[in-house]
């Protein structure tokens, strides 16, 4: 591993994912990761190469189009506890300056609002700027599939969408109705069907997934589900859920009223780092970068419930300077020093990710948690084949 001193201390990290920083020698960059290493630990490797796949950057970035009071009170999601009093949404030229100071290619775009997406009245054209400015970003879109506007969806193709993630969430129509508290479960499976006739009229590349929540409930459910969309669309997934940050919204203990239970497996008893803060963060409808999911927009930032502290704004702060600023927490949680942020102490979306760290113990005297370095054992392998 090496040693970063980014910010004025030593701490020992895989420098490409943490530091913008170049490394001075070959000794300073690498870790010893050979074809000799365990599987177990080969395995870990390729986890993590597919996971930090942009370097120093990060792989994802997701832009909130709007906050909105949303047509669906999932039990999962916050709206389902508070929702936004009125809509408010992101202006377009703020967007482009974001676009602009992004790199041309290696970043996956997610776009959503918080709210149903297919209904933010600037989403045809966020795609459109995305793709004018960056036409080498991938760009997913992701819905809850009760809204079908043709015309939208049209543009969305026609402008060149390359994933549309469709949260169908629940198998059957019993557990739709009591987990999204709304019977919409013919509309939404009605809309998927005319989505991939959409997609063969235009002989589109378009992706489209959907997937349904990793409830345990959800298990036998679930592959019949699979079994009636896998030959339609490109992929059926049962999604592990997130808490959106603990405790702040209550959602574990709502779920379990519901009915709906977290697999115990999902959540692993040892903490880990979370993966989402070294690989992601995210633009708010007003401008403001945060470091994470747990920063739940609303309508102003004063109805905003979370204690996530946020990177600055886009309107003075640059795309690169607002994932520097992210370093800080990266290097808590490399030190296992998570609870120093509120918002981390309850969240479980670090679980959401396989393990790939390695672990020195609690009396590692810098960095108690490290990955490969990547870069120079994908070179290691290349090099014995």
């Amino acid at each position: 591993m090496v040693k970063s001193k980014a910010f004025g201390r030593s701490v020992t990290v895989a420098k490409h994912i943490v530091s913008r920083e170049k490394p001075d020698t070959l000794e300073e960059q690498v870790s010893t990761v050979t074809l000799n290493q365990s599987a177990e630990q080969k395995g870990r490797y390729e986890l993590a190469r597919n996971i930090f796949s942009n370097g120093r950057l990060p792989s994802n970035f997701s832009i909130n189009l709007g906050a909105a009071p949303c047509n669906h009170s999932c039990l999962f999601c916050p709206q389902s506890v508070k929702k936004p009093a009125k809509a408010a949404w992101l202006d377009m030229d703020l967007l482009r300056k974001v676009v602009s100071e992004m790199p041309e290619s290696g970043v996956l775009m997610n776009i959503s609002s918080y709210s149903e997406t297919l209904a933010a009245p600037n989403l045809v054209t966020a795609v459109e700027i995305i793709k004018e400015l960056r036409p080498k970003l991938e760009v997913v879109m992701a819905t809850n599939g009760s809204l079908f506007r043709e015309r939208v969806v049209r543009g969305l193709i026609e402008a060149g969408l390359d994933h549309y993630s469709y949260s169908f969430d629940a198998p059957d129509r019993e557990s739709y109705e009591r987990l999204m508290q709304v019977d919409h479960f013919d509309r939404v499976w009605n809309n998927l069907e005319r989505l991939v006739e959409l997609r063969a009229e235009y002989g589109s590349s378009m992706r489209i997934t959907t997937h349904i929540m990793g409830f345990e409930e959800f298990r036998s459910g679930f592959e019949s589900f699979r079994e009636h969309w896998e030959e339609k669309v490109d992929a059926v997934i049962f999604r592990p859920v997130g808490n959106w940050g603990g405790e702040t919204w209550g959602l574990e203990t709502q779920l379990a009223k519901g009915g709906f239970h977290i697999p115990e497996a999902q959540v692993p008893s040892m903490r880990l780092p979370c993966n989402s803060i070294f690989m992601h963060f995210k633009l708010q409808h007003d401008g403001r970068y945060a470091p994470c999911v747990a920063a739940v927009p609303d309508y102003a930032p004063e109805e905003e419930a979370h204690s996530v502290a946020y990177l600055g704004n886009a309107e003075s702060v640059t795309w690169s300077d607002a994932w520097d600023r992210l370093s800080d927490m990266r290097y808590a949680h490399l030190r296992g020093g998570w609870d120093s942020y509120e918002c981390c102490k309850t969240c479980n979306i670090w679980s959401l990710w396989p393990n790939v760290w390695e672990d020195a113990g609690p009396q590692a005297e810098e960095s108690r948690f490290s990955i490969p370095d990547i870069e120079f054992a994908s070179k290691q392998e290349t090099d014995n084949h």
